[in-house]
């Protein structure tokens, strides 16, 4: 499989290697601030994730569809949240008309403690998941830690990945 890509197309990765970057250094503070004295640092968890979307009724639909999510008030025009629970929202900009990079890579994830309902909901919507390697309608559990995990694309393009690692959490 060829992982190389255009550099015209690694312009548009720069959001998200930017995004994942912060996630990461933000995911270290957190963890190092809960291991030090509350009153020498401060707490840093993840607030939102914007995706940019053609159409936000479509975009909606399928979020609260698929996932549950509920819709909360904006504080934008154009703008429509999603609650992701305990405070955590992703929020959606309507316009977009540039194509999403289509490369599996890139992606968000969520994390639940059964992949099962989720993968029904995808079913009775005619939505396709694959592993990693791209083969339909398998479940991937080649990470080390046996989490399984799905991936598909909303209605814009963008690759989500669904696991079960919460089910280790809990």
């Amino acid at each position: 499989m060829n992982l190389t890509i255009p550099f015209g197309d690694r312009i548009r990765f720069v959001p998200l290697i930017i995004l994942a970057t912060a996630l990461i250094f933000f995911a270290r503070t957190t963890t190092s601030s809960q291991q030090q004295s509350p009153n020498t640092t401060s707490a840093v968890v993840i607030d939102h994730v914007a995706i940019h979307v053609a159409d936000l009724d479509v975009s909606v639909g399928f979020y609260t569809g698929v996932f549950g999510f509920q819709e909360i008030p904006a504080a934008a025009k154009g703008r429509r949240w999603l609650s992701l629970g305990k405070g955590v929202a992703i929020h959606l900009l309507g316009g977009r008309t540039a194509p999403v990079v289509d490369n599996r890579s890139v992606h968000f994830a969520f994390t639940s403690d059964n992949l099962e309902p989720i993968m029904q909901r995808l079913k009775e919507r005619h939505i396709t998941w694959s592993d990693f390697a791209g083969n339909a309608g398998a479940v991937g559990s080649v990470r080390n830690d046996g989490v399984r995990q799905i991936f598909f694309r909303d209605p814009d393009g963008y690759w989500i990945e669904v696991n079960d690692a919460l089910k280790k959490r809990e």
